[in-house]
């Protein structure tokens, strides 16, 4: 998590990007647990060695939903996330619990120049992917070619192409197309010219190249970008295996065909479902039918020696690792009360129920930026073992899309696609300034944080980033639930029915959409359709729940009016929350108007090329009104997390932008 510097740990309130499907290993944590109070010191837990677990070999871990696709490059969700981080490598990784130092991976060392364009890595010997294929220099400039050549803005591939491309250019094609409009679309790439196809290809080789007689890769970046190591940590600068990957039918590496594999997606990447990495896991099955893959242990693993001072080395100590989707609660924890889950995705409204099962328990000390001693509970015969209030780097917000997807006589979710006695809404039912502003005034955040997360979680100020980045501004305003406002915001809506009746008069219906399985989305959303059938009977927000990968696809196709998401910090800097909501992954699902968009992409451009923190901050503090006062989601609240796992494992720790766990140190007695 971000916490090589302390300070900043110590100023996070709470926690906050990547796309989430169900948060980390538990859901944000409720309020104290019953067992809160330290027990006398005389009292001692059991020796873990006293809780047996059935298979000392297997890890089982209990989730919600499935993986959307096993591609790191196009991976932006933390369920694949997960997997890439123990299947494949990057050139750099955290080490360990900080989010904000890194250690040389499958670089063992590398150099930046003084004016910090061009980084010099030098890639480590004796790797082999699990195929047997040795690892080159050339696989790694292939896997950022590729990565920065596929573009897609539903995919990652923004965190490379700005440091190499250009600050505002979130995907390839506006090196074509400033105006953006090749992006994410194959067939209007295929139709460039040929000679321009290949000059972009050529500029991207240029700033990757291998030198395979001398073992390295240098990158040469269009600007210095000071989040460019932290980028390289994260999964979608995974390494691949080069012909391997080209076997399996995606890009062979030529610049005479990489257009016919621009904006591959989730659904049509050849890597969706099979793996062929570096690290100390290889894939072996993933059954749709149960939700459920199986981790292999990879027994020649390259790592001999050490990569910081105590760090372990060898294979992982696990055989193997079960990642079982299970979307119903009570499956979850009766697998945990039956010792099969070794830890288990807790929702908040059911630690009540765990928390009787906690024999021990640390807590998360902000201050040491690190967990405490493990101690006792008042029950400590109990089996399960508590990581309590962890800061992580996530939240959950409500987004709505300003100009829906949608036939002109409606869709499942926007009804008739009118404004007609409260059977749907039009397409451009959010495109309203004053319906977003009511919906926020309609949001009673309040009762969420009291009734859902017991009172353990803040709302933070009406601007993307979280407490104590920069640009966050405790005095900048918010939303706060007022159902006065509610009213008087749809009121002054423009949105009108065909006899020229306002939607306060005529009413409405639409359907907002969940991951199922996700109760803290579920209760938000009802929340808020509660809250404004109080305001107007006529208003009518149905609740429906959906698979994360469908719900995926819809919102990508901007076809949900509303729905509510997650978002984990990728890199621990704001640009890593300004850029995806205002201009990639979900700014363009928003649908903004052009003129909208361009006035935010200027902001988080100048924002991110400033040289100096104070620069930085007095263009974001501007930005954070410019949010405000457009109002393009319902921000909610941040909270602590929590972990159970049973008290037979060891080796777990909290590293807030891991897509889940790192299982290569963990182990069971």
């Amino acid at each position: 998590m971000n916490k090589k510097i302390l300070t900043i740990l110590s100023m996070l309130l709470v926690f906050g990007m990547l796309l989430v499907s169900c948060g980390s290993s538990a859901e944000p944590a409720a309020a104290e647990p019953t067992t809160a109070e330290e027990p006398a010191a005389a009292e001692e837990a059991p020796a873990a060695a006293a809780f047996a677990s059935k298979d000392p070999t297997t890890y089982t871990m209990a989730t919600i939903g499935e993986p959307d696709t096993l591609d790191p490059a196009i991976d932006y969700e933390t369920a694949g996330s997960e997997i890439s981080q123990n299947v494949y490598e990057t050139l750099v990784f955290y080490k360990r619990d900080s989010a904000t130092e890194f250690i040389p991976m499958l670089a063992s060392d590398w150099t930046e120049s003084e004016d910090g364009l061009t980084y010099t890595f030098t890639i480590r010997d004796g790797v082999t992917f699990h195929n047997g294929d040795p690892l080159t220099a050339s696989d790694v400039a292939y896997s950022i070619q590729r990565v920065l050549l596929n573009g897609d803005t539903n995919s990652p591939s923004l965190l490379l192409s700005e440091p190499f491309l250009g600050i505002g250019i979130v995907d390839v094609s506006m090196l074509i197309d400033p105006e953006g409009g090749l992006i994410d679309s194959r067939e209007a790439m295929q139709a460039v010219d040929p000679a321009t196809l290949t000059s972009v290809c050529e500029q991207v080789k240029a700033a990757v190249v291998a030198d395979e007689a001398a073992g390295t890769v240098t990158m040469t970046l269009a600007q210095p970008y000071g989040p460019f190591i932290a980028s390289l940590a994260h999964t979608v600068a995974s390494i691949v295996d080069q012909s391997w990957t080209a076997e399996q039918g995606a890009w062979d590496g030529s610049c005479d065909t990489w257009q016919n594999f621009y904006a591959t997606t989730w659904e049509n990447t050849p890597l969706a479902e099979i793996t062929n990495g570096t690290g100390p896991f290889m894939l072996e099955s993933w059954d749709h039918a149960t939700q459920t893959l199986v981790l292999l242990r990879n027994d020649n693993y390259w790592r001999t020696e050490p990569l910081w001072d105590g760090a372990q080395t060898g294979n992982a100590k696990l055989e193997r690792v079960v990642i079982q989707g299970v979307d119903e609660w009570g499956t979850r924890f009766s697998m945990l009360q039956a010792g099969d889950a070794d830890s288990a995705v807790v929702p908040i409204a059911n630690v009540s129920q765990v928390d009787p099962m906690v024999g021990e328990r640390t807590d998360y000390e902000l201050a040491a930026g690190a967990f405490g001693d493990m101690y006792a509970t008042e029950t400590p015969d109990q089996p399960l073992r508590l990581f309590y209030a962890a800061p992580g780097l996530l939240r959950g917000d409500i987004l709505m899309t300003e100009q829906i997807e949608a036939a002109e006589d409606g869709s499942q979710f926007t009804g008739t696609g009118n404004l007609d006695g409260g059977k749907g809404i039009p397409s451009d039912f959010f495109l309203d300034e004053h319906i977003r502003k009511a919906f926020n005034y309609c949001m009673d955040w309040e009762t969420m944080i009291q009734d859902f997360y017991q009172g353990d979680a803040v709302r933070t100020a009406y601007s993307l980033v979280l407490p104590g980045e920069i640009g966050y501004n405790v005095d900048d305003p918010m939303y706060a639930y007022d159902p006065d406002k509610c009213a008087e915001e749809f009121k002054a809506s423009a949105q009108v029915d065909s006899a020229g009746n306002n939607v306060w008069d005529t009413g409405f219906h639409f359907t907002a959409v969940w991951n199922e399985g996700n109760t803290a989305r579920q209760t938000a959303l009802t929340i808020l359709s509660d809250s404004l059938k109080k305001v107007n009977p006529k208003f009518e927000m149905e609740v429906l729940s959906m698979p994360w990968a469908s719900m995926l696809h819809y919102y990508q196709a901007r076809q949900l009016p509303m729905y509510m998401i997650g978002w984990q910090e990728d890199i621990h800097d704001p640009h890593n929350w300004y850029s995806p909501y205002l201009v990639g992954t979900y700014g363009n699902n928003f649908a903004f108007p052009d003129d909208v968009k361009a006035g935010f992409i200027d902001y988080v451009n100048r924002g991110v090329a400033a040289t100096s923190a104070e620069a930085r901050t007095e263009i974001y503090h501007e930005l954070n009104q410019k949010i405000y006062d457009y109002a393009p989601i319902i921000n909610g609240p941040v909270a602590t997390n929590r972990h159970y796992e049973q008290r037979w494992v060891n080796g777990y720790y909290f590293n807030p932008l891991y897509g889940g766990f790192y299982y290569y140190e963990m182990s069971k007695n």
